[in-house]
């Protein structure tokens, strides 16, 4: 039998020849065209995501600050997240937020973020949940508590997530920020340049820091004195936060609740510190 060329065996195999016009195949081309193009642009996208969360934006003049070779990442975030906390119940209304929480089974963001890092440097079990009841209210700053957290305890899936979520509450606090307040002027991010490496999670903890470290820039990084690194809570307040009554939950175990005790405890110690 004597062989059949190529172009015999490809005019048999053109058994859709008639099915598709000129039109369709161009159509066809076409979406394919788009459909891998989306998926190189995604890709890029990742890639540069992952790319800015390891550079972290400082400007042109500002100190750089390594951190040590032999400090572990979790380590890292673990004083951060202190350093982080610390901050938070210095705010001079913290007590009023926590008798607030006290009174009301309505928890304002404010009051449950400041609760949580009382929870969290006392070692206290329930700051996750507090945390995480305040970034669903949208405040930026618990999202970074528990990307910091998340760090910590080497749960780097959970900590990118939150890192994310704490981008896209910052994000929406730049849009309602009066521009003449101290906060919204160190979260206004830059008209050009830097834009792109501005809400990485090493500088909106920076900035964060330093709003609440009284105007402190946002470019450099907060250092503890001994006060905050070693005692951030007095003995009294550390007693009333073991001494919280809690509830249980079936999805979240054991949730403490605040307590007007708590509240007085808290402004004796911010009246007593330094």
């Amino acid at each position: 039998m004597t062989p059949r060329s190529l172009d015999e065996l490809l005019a048999d195999a053109e058994v859709l020849q008639h099915e598709y016009d000129d039109e369709d195949t161009a159509a066809s081309r076409l979406r394919i065209e788009r459909e891998v193009a989306d998926t190189w642009w995604r890709s890029a996208l990742l890639l540069e995501s992952s790319a800015q969360q390891v550079k972290p934006w400082l400007p042109e003049d500002a100190p750089r600050h390594r951190t040590p070779l032999c400090t572990a990442q979790h380590e890292q975030a673990a004083q951060d997240l202190r350093k982080l906390s610390t901050l938070v119940i210095r705010d001079s209304r913290a007590a009023h937020h926590i008798a607030l929480l006290a009174q009301s089974c309505r928890a304002e963001p404010a009051s449950a973020l400041i609760f949580a890092c009382l929870l969290h440097l006392a070692d206290r079990e329930g700051a996750q949940f507090w945390w995480q009841f305040s970034a669903g209210a949208g405040s930026a700053t618990a999202a970074l508590c528990l990307y910091l957290m998340h760090m910590q305890r080497g749960e780097l899936r959970d900590a990118e997530h939150w890192a994310h979520e704490a981008a896209c509450l910052e994000h929406l606090e730049n849009q309602t920020s009066p521009s003449d307040d101290l906060a919204g002027l160190l979260r206004r991010p830059p008209s050009q340049g830097h834009r792109g490496s501005w809400y990485t999670p090493q500088s909106m903890i920076n900035r964060t820091m330093a709003i609440l470290h009284s105007g402190v820039a946002a470019s450099t990084r907060v250092v503890d004195t001994p006060a905050l690194a070693d005692q951030p809570l007095c003995q009294s307040l550390a007693v009333a936060v073991q001494r919280l009554e809690s509830k249980s939950d079936a999805d979240y175990g054991a949730i403490p609740k605040a307590s007007f005790e708590l509240a007085a405890r808290l402004e004796d110690c911010a009246a007593s510190s330094p």
